[in-house]
Formats: structure tokens, sequence, C-alpha cells
């Protein structure tokens, strides 16, 4: 027979260390603010995207609703310098200073097959200023990828038109217009105002940037004339 205390011993509750108290659960990971699960990561990331998304759609839509109209520029010309700094088969950029601070531009003036195009250098899309690359013979935007050939037409990228061009005239040293196939060396370019135009390079009159002088997208935005 087993003694008396012995018993006693047997039939307590146990006190001794326990693996896990079962009075305290495990704390869950998935309560834990700063702990995220491969569903919340990808479920934030697509959260993220989408709203760059539309960003990127609404915030230049609703930049150009609530800008002022495009007012049409004062006629004016720009003297830039004899005919001979503008080589024939070249296109030269040169920076155009008019009347007002908002008329001072960056021009590039293509030169070649018995033709002179000014072109301005604000990208079509949402106004950058593109660069010339004399190897391709082309105009990159280096902000969003907008790329335009040789005469500013679109080959690629977001841009809603081609790329401006200005009026210009020659004129010789007493004033007199003369055409670009009778100019001589000494003969003056003049720059004057900037005008849209089509990719059939019909022209119209300016437009903002993002802005397309045909079909639906141009009911989008205010400006004055056809």
């Amino acid at each position: 027979m087993p003694e008396k205390n012995d018993l006693d011993d047997a039939t307590a509750p146990y006190s001794g260390p326990r693996a896990v108290d079962p009075g305290e659960p495990e704390p869950r990971l998935e309560d834990d603010p700063d702990y995220v699960t491969r569903t919340r990561f990808l479920s934030l990331i697509a959260l993220a995207g989408g709203v760059a998304m539309t960003a990127a759609i609404v915030v230049p839509v609703v930049g150009f609703a609530v800008a002022p109209t495009l007012e049409p520029e004062p006629p004016r010309w720009v003297d830039v310098g004899p005919l001979k700094d503008f080589p024939d088969g070249e296109t030269t950029s040169i920076a155009v200073a008019g009347p007002a601070t908002e008329s001072d531009r960056r021009v590039f003036i293509r030169r070649r097959d018995d033709e002179l195009i000014p072109i301005w250098n604000r990208c079509a899309h949402l106004g950058c200023p593109v660069a010339y690359s004399p190897g391709g013979d082309v105009f990159a935007c280096p902000c969003h990828g907008g790329a335009y050939n040789s005469r500013g037409l679109v080959t690629a990228g977001p841009p809603a038109r081609p790329l401006d061009r200005l009026d210009y005239k020659i004129v010789t040293p007493d004033g007199k217009d003369v055409a670009l196939g009778d100019a001589k060396d000494e003969d003056r370019l003049l720059i004057g105002v900037a005008y849209s135009i089509d990719e059939d390079e019909q022209s119209f009159t300016l437009r903002g940037p993002g802005e397309s002088v045909t079909g639906v997208l141009r009911n989008l935005y205010p400006s004055p004339g056809a």
C-alpha cells in the first residue's frame, strides 16, 4: 500500500513548468499592424499602381480644363540673323527673344530641299523641351518619350499632334520681302508668331500642350479659332 503522503502527491494538481500556458494564447502575426502578409503586400502594390494610372490620366485633363483659354499671339517679327547663319541642308538651334517673356522660346530652323521650317522645341504632349539629334535627324522629348521626325511630325509616344511651327519671312537689308529661292546670304531671317499643325502639315491656330487640332479630343480643351 502506498503511503498516504504519496497518494496525496499523485492526485495533487501539477504545478511545475509548462511548455505553453493554456491561459495565454499565442499572438497572431496577422494582428500585428507592422506585419505585412504577401496578400496585403500585393494589394498595396495594386492600389498604388491604380492611383498612379488614374493620376496620369486625370491630372492633365483637369489641368487643361481649368487653365485659362490660350490667347493668340500678337503679330510680331523678330530678326534672328542673316540667312548665312542657317546653312542649307542643316537644322540650326537658336533662342528667340520675343516682345514678352512668354514669347521667348528655342526654335530649330530646318533648311533643306528648298524649304525652311522654324520648329518650336515645345513638346506637344505636356510642353517639355524637346532635343534635336543631328545623327538621326529627329526630335525627342526626355519627359515622356515623345518622338518626332525631322519635320516635327509624331513618330512615337503620347503627343497629340506634331511640333508647333512659327511664321517666317526673309527680307533684304533695305527691308524688302524676298523668297527663299532668291535670297542671298546677307538677307535677314525674321521669325513670327507660332501656330499648330496636324499630321498633314495643315496649319491651325496655336494650341496648348496636349491639345489635338483635329478629331474628338480637340473639343475637350478651350481654344480660340479653328
